[in-house]
């Protein structure tokens, strides 16, 4: 008795356990059927926003996993407002276990009230008994949000970030702190300028031509005495043959 007794007071834990976590799978599984549902423009592109006025505002919604076994009858595109009932946009179109891809038929401006804020979209899977649903399975939803006269869904891609050009070195290098300037100071072209003398230099024969005129001058003086002393001596004799 006393072993069976902690098992049987275990077992309402495990019950709140297990019930805490039902609403998480849940979320996981709304999660995983939101991103089923694409929404593409005419030429099978995704978009993520677009004119709520226009007719149709995209040209079809669609999803990606398919309808599930018994519902595979037919599918169709349904809007439902916040506070609001599921409105249908779209016809009737054949289902199968691949991707369903059901057009719209309307425009958001028609569906949803005005002033709404956002709206459920969703792909649903049906099950036909004459003609008519007798099963409805949703099996891709996306909220889409209006503002203004427009619409968009998450799920937009991020830009994609433009590269920063590098910067291209300079051909010319820049000279360091401390390295010689390839140009001459003023300095250095002063001094290295070969600079006048102020003595000017002896021209080559100065001395000889010195010399020459040394004795020319001397030459004349000589021959200025000898011309004096001859006419003296001239004259002394003109006056002995006088007085003789």
């Amino acid at each position: 008795m006393s072993s069976s007794t902690p098992s049987l007071r275990l077992l309402p834990v495990a019950a709140i356990a297990v019930a805490a976590l039902l609403p998480l799978g849940a979320a996981g599984a709304s999660a995983a059927t939101a991103d089923e549902l694409v929404i593409r423009d005419a030429a099978g592109a995704a978009i993520y926003a677009g004119d709520a006025t226009a007719y149709p505002s995209f040209a079809t919604a669609e999803a990606s996993g398919g309808c599930p076994a018994g519902v595979r009858d037919g599918a169709r595109l349904t809007v439902t407002p916040v506070g609001g009932s599921a409105v249908v946009a779209s016809a009737t179109v054949p289902a199968g276990a691949g991707t369903v891809a059901v057009p719209m038929a309307s425009s958001f401006a028609e569906l949803v009230p005005a002033g709404t804020g956002s709206a459920a979209l969703s792909v649903e899977c049906l099950a036909l008994t004459g003609g008519v649903p007798s099963t409805v399975t949703p099996v891709a939803t996306v909220t889409v949000t209006f503002a203004g006269a427009g619409w968009s869904i998450p799920g937009a891609p991020t830009a994609t970030p433009t590269p920063t050009p590098t910067a291209t070195p300079s051909s010319t290098p820049t000279p360091t702190a401390g390295a010689p300037s390839a140009s001459p100071s003023p300095s250095a072209s002063v001094s290295s300028a070969p600079t006048a003398s102020a003595t000017p230099a002896p021209v080559a024969g100065g001395a000889s031509l010195a010399v020459t005129g040394g004795s020319i001058a001397a030459g004349a003086g000589l021959l200025a005495a000898a011309a004096v002393v001859t006419g003296l001596a001239l004259r002394r004799r003109r006056r002995e043959r006088i007085e003789a």
